[in-house]
């Protein structure tokens, strides 16, 4: 009994794979389809995962981590060292810069414009912003002298200066003062247009405050920590927000990329799970003969449904080898068509692709847990024939 059971399985599973071989069609089509769907996925999630690099590149190179801020209704934060003191002894801390920022009129002849007149220590601004390294002309340091000014490369397009140039700072609350220009750089990001760095001092006079600030911006070591360190500064009273809360936009931008990626495989795996279903449905019509000797000489229904089951994993697995395969080669030839666009301060001459092996994997292993699933219904159908009437084909 146990021999006949065994000889019933391994029949079973050769009818499968004949199945397979036989159906040259049917089988292509099936693969065809499941290729098609692993492989724009593929290279749809390898776009968008470079992309989302990019974006948390920028804010991890870019940009502050934490930023702490005066609390509501006030203006600036006192005795701003001992807090830098205290931010100084937790894990985890790259850099921290405190600044004094105002608003202000530049103006040069007859051109003005809005900006951030930003005072920090040139070399602490640094290793937040990386601003040294996107230096067209001058030297960041050289804010370090009084009523120097080192501005965004957009903004000093819209100014129409250049280095050397004097530019006029104003605002209503603050002294009037003229910079001399010293350095202008580009980043690629909206400081290019809308921020001046000056000396703490500069700014001080500009303000007419004395020895306060309103921001401290801290770097990370790793920005996945960002909320949390935010949150253990607030407890002590302060006003901290990280990265996520300051930069919705680049947050938004992260999620709904994801949001389409999955969308968007699920709808390709979608279409490649009727096809699989129409062609099953289709074997077990031609094949009804087969089943009904299979159940002639003994077969279980289980036996039955596992013939269909097998089948189409077997061709979920074809398909999902075969659509990776298309799909990195894809990425491959994709990466290197020319594709010159300005990102953080960088020229990306490619398109942004980065292949995840776990992203990968996951497709694969999603092709073929649904190519099974294509097949249920119709295993379970074959499996529930009459032996009779499947024997006269009926």
């Amino acid at each position: 009994m146990h021999n006949m059971k065994k000889t019933i399985d391994i029949l079973a599973l050769t009818i499968a794979v004949r199945h397979i071989i036989a159906r040259r069609r049917q089988t292509f089509l099936s693969v065809l389809a499941v290729a098609l769907a692993v492989s724009i996925s593929v290279i749809f999630t390898s776009l968008v995962t470079g992309q989302q690099q990019i974006l948390t590149d920028l804010v991890e190179e870019k940009l502050p981590h934490v930023v702490v801020k005066p609390q509501p209704g006030e203006d600036f934060i006192h005795l701003y060292k001992s807090l830098l003191n205290r931010i100084g002894t937790l894990p985890g801390i790259k850099s921290s810069a405190p600044s004094l920022s105002s608003t202000a009129t530049l103006s040069r002849k007859d051109k003005t414009k809005n900006a951030l007149l930003k005072g920090s220590d040139p070399q602490e601004m640094d290793r937040i912003y990386k601003i040294g390294e996107t230096m067209v002309q001058g030297d960041l340091g050289s804010i370090q002298q009084t009523r120097n000014a080192v501005v965004g490369r957009t903004l000093a397009e819209n100014l129409d200066i250049k280095l050397g140039d004097k530019i006029y700072a104003t605002f209503p609350t603050a002294k009037s003062t003229d910079l001399t220009v010293t350095g202008i750089f580009f980043t690629g990001t909206p400081l290019d247009e809308k921020v001046a760095f000056v000396s703490m001092k500069t700014a001080r006079n500009f303000l007419d405050k004395g020895d306060v600030v309103n921001a401290v911006e801290i770097s990370l070591q790793d920005i996945a920590l960002s909320e949390e360190l935010a949150a253990q500064i607030s407890s002590w009273g302060y006003n901290a927000k990280s990265w996520q809360e300051n930069n919705p936009e680049i947050m938004r931008a992260i999620n709904i990329g994801g949001f389409w990626t999955r969308f968007s495989v699920l709808l390709f795996m979608v279409v490649a799970f009727f096809g699989v279903a129409s062609i099953m449905n289709l074997l077990v019509v031609e094949k009804t003969r087969e089943i009904g000797m299979l159940m002639a000489m003994g077969a279980s229904r289980s036996n039955i449904r596992d013939i269909f089951l097998v089948e189409s994993a077997i061709l979920g697995f074809m398909g999902a080898a075969a659509g990776t395969a298309l799909g990195l080669a894809g990425v491959l030839i994709l990466g290197n068509v020319p594709f010159e666009i300005a990102a953080g301060g960088s020229e990306i001459t490619t398109l942004p692709l980065i292949i995840n092996p776990w992203e990968i994997f996951l497709l694969v292993f999603w092709a073929v847990a649904l190519s099974i699933v294509a097949a249920v219904y119709p295993a379970r159908k074959a499996s529930r024939l009459d032996p009779v009437m499947a024997l006269r084909g009926g």
